[in-house]
């Protein structure tokens, strides 16, 4: 039986999916390891637009699955049910924000067209200023492409953890003013579960992220950001600053401090994990470690966690940026190590 099958950044279909265990959904499968996506010729012209989704591109094609995907441009004439998958801009709001139109076959995914609406304020920039999740005007739209890339690959709506088939524009990694769109644990692990696990050579990648999983809407998880807590789990006094919470604390206060890790890879790991205290928000080795931990991670769930720390001594009024680093001492072969940083912001009474 062939069915066609529209997956909406509203709504998922009843019945299109199947609800595996361990998180993801999936609803089905292209026959090959790789499909490939047809740009508009309007739409997606040399420019950044077309430069955002080649970088989903690559994000997508580190995944540690068989899968992977391709892009061709200059597509003069797209439409839904013409034997080809493609992807355009669009002007009717029946497609806000966005949706992916996929034909099956017995399980298997004929056609795959993805349509966004140009109706919503999209950013092409990944400036934390600039987008929804830091309070921003604009919707990321690197995250709403993953999320209907997603789908392209035979990917559903996911509601039970932090995962970017849920609420896409929050599933996000900032390390100083840049944000980074991902694809994640729970997308990899259903991309493994449909296409098998790579076999080309090792596909190893750890990550962590400010943002965790804050329950469900429907079909979709909603996410918001990490917190911090004293060392009894009682409220910190805190302000909005650059679009997070800048939490007061005490010198030398020992606090609780929580942040999303997650395994993106084949293997389950047990990185080191550093704590470190920095003069501004980009986190890097170069700053003051304070702690280690070392947490197992592995494709089967996502880790929101919180560690116990002591602060170092400051000085009153003084602002720093409580980071992590996963993987901090380089011991995985990572495809990716530009996830692997995140932080708060603190200020000293």
């Amino acid at each position: 039986m062939n069915t066609r099958i529209a997956i909406a950044a509203a709504c998922l279909l009843a019945g299109a999916g199947v609800q595996h265990a361990d998180g993801y959904t999936t609803f089905g499968e292209w026959s090959g390891s790789n499909f490939t996506l047809r740009g508009a010729t309007v739409s997606f012209p040399v420019g950044v637009w077309r430069s955002a989704l080649q970088t989903v591109e690559t994000r997508f094609d580190v995944n540690p699955s068989n899968s992977y995907m391709n892009h061709s441009w200059n597509d003069g004439s797209v439409g839904i049910g013409n034997g080809q998958s493609e992807v355009w801009f669009s002007s009717d709001s029946a497609h806000s924000p966005a949706v992916t139109y996929t034909s099956t076959l017995f399980g298997f995914i004929l056609e795959a067209d993805v349509v966004f609406y140009n109706g919503i304020a999209y950013t092409t920039s990944m400036n934390k200023t600039s987008i929804w999740p830091y309070g921003g005007a604009s919707r990321p739209f690197q995250t709403t492409a993953c999320h209907e890339y997603g789908h392209a690959a035979g990917l559903g709506h996911e509601n039970d953890e932090y995962n970017i088939m849920g609420q896409d524009w929050d599933h996000i990694h900032c390390n100083g003013s840049s944000c980074r769109s991902y694809f994640g644990e729970d997308a990899c692990d259903g991309l493994v579960a449909l296409y098998g696990r790579w076999s080309g050579g090792s596909i190893e990648d750890v990550s962590v992220s400010m943002f965790r999983y804050t329950g469900a809407s429907g079909a979709y998880s909603t996410h918001g950001l990490c917190r911090m807590w004293n060392s009894t789990g009682g409220a910190l006094s805190s302000v909005l600053y650059n679009g997070q919470r800048r939490y007061n604390v005490n010198s030398g206060q020992t606090v609780r401090v929580e942040f999303t890790y997650e395994n993106n890879g084949e293997t389950s790991k047990t990185p080191r994990v550093g704590f470190y205290l920095s003069t501004n928000s980009t986190i890097s080795t170069g700053d003051t470690l304070i702690t280690t931990r070392n947490p197992t991670v592995a494709r089967g769930n996502v880790y929101t966690t919180y560690y116990t720390i002591t602060l170092p001594a400051g000085t009153s009024g003084t602002i720093r940026f409580l980071g992590v680093i996963i993987d901090d001492n380089g011991l995985i072969a990572e495809v990716d190590s530009s996830n692997n940083a995140a932080y708060h912001i603190i200020k000293y009474n």
